[in-house]
Order: C-alpha cells, then structure tokens, then sequence
C-alpha cells in the first residue's frame, strides 16, 4: 500500500480540485492507471475515486470511468453530489443527514432509472440552512461547534501541504530498499499513514464539489532544515491561500519568517512545541500543558474538591499546586514514600464530587492509591483523575475493573467517535487501503478536511477560524490567539470510563 501512496505523491504534485464531465475507457494490454491518467490529463487519484475497484489492479478489457479535466462544465458545488462506485442512496442520505424519500423527491429520476455511478445527485436544502449546519452540540467559550457541510463562495482557493516523504533521499539510498526502510523508518510510516488520511479528505471535498486547487511539495525534512527555501526561491506560494505543514516546529516557523510579511495561514500539523512569533501560525495540536489547565478548569467549574496523590519524582506538579490555591491538597505520605489511607480520608469532602489526581508511574505506588479510594468510595464521592497519558495504567498489573470503577476521567485532544459517519469513513478507508485507519492517517484527514470547509467559506480562514469551533472524526479545531501572538487550537475533550467499558465525553 505504501508503494502506491509515494507513487500517488509524485503524481499529485499540481493535483486540481474542479467540477468535471466523465467518459469511459476501456483498458488495454499493458496499461498502468498511470498512462491512462496522463492519457486523459487527470491523476490516478482522480480514476480511483471514481473506480476504487482499480487500487487492486486493472484488468484487459475492463471499464473505467474517467474525469474529463478539460471540460468546462460547472456544478453546483453546494447542493450536489457526485456518486462513486458502490455508493448507495443510503450511505449518501447519511453523509448529509436527509431522508432516501427526500433524495429520490429531489432526483426523480431515481425512481425509474435507479442511482448511477458518475450522477450528479441534486441534494435537498433544508430551510434554515445556509453556509453552515449547527450540530445539536453545547457551545464552548462562546462558539458555536458547527460542521462546515458546504462551500460558500464559488472563487476559487488553494491549499498547499508540505509533507516529509523524504523521496530524493529514498532514491538515493543505495543499501536500503523501500521496503526495508519502510519497516524501520517510522517517521516515514507516520508520514504516510498522515498522507493517506490526506487523500481521503481530498476524495471528499471532491465529492461535495469544493472549489480548491492542492498542491503538494516534499518538505525534504530534518528537525533543523527542509526544502522550504528553494521552494519559496521557486515562488510556490504566490497563489496559495494556506499551507498545512510541515512537520518540525522548526521548519514551521522558518516557513512564516521566509514568507516575510505574507498573511498566509501555516497551520502546523503534529507538533506541540512552542512557536516563534508569528500572527500567520496556526498550532492544530493542543498542549499538554493546555490540557491539563482544562482539566483543573473542568473540576473547578463543577465545584468539585481538588486533591492530588503525587509521588515524590513528581515536582513539575507539587509545584503547580504550591504556587496556587491547592497548596495544602497534596496526600501526605509516609516517611518511606508509600500511601497512607488516613491521609487521603483527612482532604476527602462529603456531599461534594471528590476529585483525585493521580501522578505517578509506580505501579506499586498506583495500586495503593486506587486501594485507598476504593475503600474510601462507600462514605465519599470518589472520581480518578489523569493529567495525561501513563503508560503504567495499560500494564496487566493495573487491573482495568479498578480503573473503570473510579470512573477515570482525563483530558484528550482526540475523542472515540461511534456515529454512523464515522464508521462509513472507517470502511471506506479500509476499502482502499486493506487497514483500518490509525491515529495519524485520522488526524491526516480531519486537519486536511477542516482546513479544506474553512477555506471555502465566504469569510477569509482567520475569521473562520476565530468564530468557529469544528469536529471532524476525531479531533476538535477550537482556535484562539495565545500569549505568542500565534493561534492555538484549545479543542480538547474531558473523557471517562464508564461501567460499560466504554469512554465517553463527561457531561458538563
């Protein structure tokens, strides 16, 4: 699969996001997708969306359907669908939460000729409906949480990515193998796996009929250099109206300082460093630190009684709690270190949500500490509390019954999303790359496709950006401008175990 994807990467460099007419083609002895997309002047991503059969291979004398990137002919991007293979009016309804009856109202030609591939479905407007949809979802900080289901101006924008794909250096690489390096490379992979989250999003902004131009550079990176500044001597960015990436901070900020007094927004894709200051930068990913401030945030906005089990290595935290008001809610423990159960009973409130911050990563000092408040739990309201990942908590010694039973609670900037639209993006994606989707081929499309809807909107992407908080699959985009003049993404989400086993957003 990763072959084919830097094989797509070479062919997607000047990729073109436009409405199109469509033909057939039937495929002859010795015929790559390749020579049939130069052939018809489109790219092979552009034959696969229409004939995601042909990711397995073509065969002689098959049919495929073929976009037509000379033609002229405009569609209605912002009520119309066009269909690819294996789509149903069903899956279609889903996507853009209509009725099959109301479908088939709109295109009455569904009722005697049936759906077909390449159709331009007409989708019905629901009344009160404009350039956005809000979602049945509370506000936060004042914004509302909407879902950008639609392209609101017809101009025409470009979004450029930078992505580490590395190729010269793969190339040149005279004693690895693709293969190989692919089985120790794992920025590569991780690379990859963004890229092909990626690529779906731009089959789904085709399909919704957004008028965008991509454009797609190797970013050739290290920690410390890139290929930005011949790309920028090139004049790669004249036209862009953003850019996503690349992936070292570093390299992001020599990107803002090169483009000089340019506005274009450069959203930062993976990393949690600290920007240089830039007003353009646009951090997607959430700080730990921020994380964690949410997570006291949310215990002091539900009037709950903060406490925090700390062992002796963790002092960045007990000197949080120092320099603050909860200076005398640390848990005493004994001269050897270890818990103390009257300890905890002494900070323990009636009547009142207990919430008990867990920090450590001692898998002794963890299961005296759980210990001590299940056996606290029949006289106290008791909820555990994570600051941020542990590794120890997924060890077998970490029983996950004790976990669940505190009903453990913790910040993430990505949630676990069982609707039905996330799952037809979950097979879609397993359809054409034989894998269910990790985090970072996830991650690749929710930025990608955020950052795709905000710039089709009728306001420019930073005040989209400022007024609109979006979710995609997995991850929230809440951006707001931080102490270092650069915007930040605050869109994380307050979880917990349920007895279930299930995680679930905690209720306000």
């Amino acid at each position: 699969m990763y072959k084919k994807v830097i094989l797509i990467f070479v062919a997607l460099i000047s990729f073109a996001l436009n409405a199109q007419n469509y033909r057939k083609h039937k495929v002859v002895q010795g015929e790559t997708i390749t020579q049939i997309a130069q052939k018809y002047n489109c790219t092979p991503s552009d034959i696969y969306v229409l004939n995601p059969d042909a990711r397995n291979g073509i065969q002689i004398d098959a049919v495929l359907i073929i976009p037509n990137a000379k033609s002229n002919v405009s569609v209605n991007s912002s009520n119309s669908h066009l269909v690819s293979a294996k789509e149903t009016l069903y899956s279609i309804s889903k996507i853009y939460s209509v009725s099959i009856e109301e479908l088939q109202n709109t295109n009455p030609t569904l009722l005697s000729e049936g759906l077909k591939i390449g159709q331009n479905l007409a989708i019905p407007n629901k009344s009160g409906v404009k350039s956005f949809t809000t979602s049945a979802i509370k506000l936060f900080v004042n914004k509302p949480i909407l879902t950008l289901t639609k392209s609101a101006t017809t101009s025409p924008k470009e979004l450029v990515f930078l992505l580490p794909f590395n190729v010269t250096k793969i190339e040149s690489d005279t004693i690895n193998s693709v293969t190989s390096k692919l089985k120790k490379d794992k920025f590569l992979n991780m690379t990859l796996d963004f890229y092909s989250g990626v690529l779906m999003a731009i089959d789904s902004a085709k399909t919704i009929g957004l008028n965008i131009n991509i454009k797609i550079y190797d970013s050739e990176e290290t920690k410390n250099s890139s290929s930005i500044p011949n790309l920028i001597q090139q004049n790669k960015f004249q036209t862009t109206d953003a850019i996503i990436g690349p992936f070292y901070q570093y390299n992001v900020d020599n990107l803002a300082q090169l483009l000089g007094n340019k506005s274009i927004p450069i959203i930062s894709p993976l990393s949690k460093e600290k920007g240089k200051l830039a007003s353009n930068i646009y951090q997607s990913m959430p700080t730990n630190v921020y994380c964690k401030a949410e997570m006291i945030q949310y215990i002091n906005k539900n009037n709950g009684n903060l406490i925090a089990f700390l062992d002796s290595k963790k002092a960045l935290l007990k000197d949080y709690f120092k320099n603050t008001n909860y200076k005398n809610k640390i848990v005493g423990l004994s001269t050897a270190g270890l818990v103390v159960k009257d300890s905890l009973r002494k900070l323990l409130v009636r009547n009142k949500m207990n919430y008990i911050i867990l920090d450590s990563q001692k898998t002794g000092f963890i299961l005296a500490a759980t210990n001590a408040m299940i056996g606290l739990m029949n006289d106290y309201q008791l909820q555990l509390v994570i600051l941020e990942p542990n590794p120890t908590l997924d060890f077998y010694e970490i029983d996950l019954n004790r976990l669940v039973k505190l009903k453990m609670m913790y910040p993430s900037i990505v949630r676990e999303n069982l609707s039905p639209e996330a799952d037809i993006f979950r097979n879609k994606y397993k359809k054409i790359n034989k894998i269910f989707p990790n985090q970072f081929a996830i991650r690749g499309f929710d930025l990608a496709f955020d950052t795709l809807m905000r710039l089709s909107q009728e306001e420019d992407f930073k005040t989209v950006s400022e007024n609109y908080v979006t979710e995609q699959i997995e991850n929230k985009f809440n951006y707001s401008k931080n102490s270092l003049n650069t915007y930040s993404n605050n869109g994380i989400y307050i979880l917990n175990f349920e007895p279930d086993l299930t995680i679930k957003q905690a209720s306000e």
